[in-house]
């Protein structure tokens, strides 16, 4: 007599194999690195240069930064890969924030960032968690068929 069955044995070879992989996926997302360094304000890429910007150039404060990260990924709100959380934006005088923004790098220090286009923040990352709920949904298929195998070799 067997002690397992060879559904069991399937079973046994099959979702560590699976299980490897949904958990290794991420890692190979997230490896890549940012083609320059950016921010983010209101849906729009900014690239920063290295161009200081006059501190008597700058206007009122327009936003900040909401989230860093230097893992290359898609991002919502005030986004930078270069500038941490808080990180000020400023309006420019003279220059419309569609086409550049001044970036707070110290005490009376600001660096001009240039508009790039439209941010691609929300679809991407809506079809991410697309795959990630697919994958959720075919795991929890594998441990229901596994518990219902299990439970059959019981009976």
């Amino acid at each position: 007599m067997a002690i397992f069955s060879e559904e069991e044995c399937h079973l046994k070879r099959v979702l560590p194999l699976f299980l490897g992989f949904i958990l290794l996926l991420p890692l190979s997302i997230a490896s890549a690195s940012w083609a320059y360094p950016f921010v983010v304000y209101s849906g729009h890429i900014y690239q920063v240069t290295t161009q200081a910007v006059q501190p008597e150039d700058v206007g009122q404060k327009i936003g900040k930064v909401t989230k860093y990260s230097d893992r290359e990924g898609t991002y919502r709100g005030n986004f930078s890969n270069m500038y941490p959380k808080g990180t000020g934006y400023y309006a420019i005088e003279g220059r419309s924030r569609q086409e550049a923004i001044a970036v707070r790098t110290g005490e009376d220090t600001y660096i001009l960032a240039i508009q790039q286009g439209a941010y691609s923040g929300g679809p991407e990352m809506r079809t991410i968690w697309w795959l990630y709920t697919g994958i959720g949904i075919v795991a929890v298929a594998c441990f229901a068929w596994a518990a219902k195998v299990m439970q059959k070799r019981r009976a």
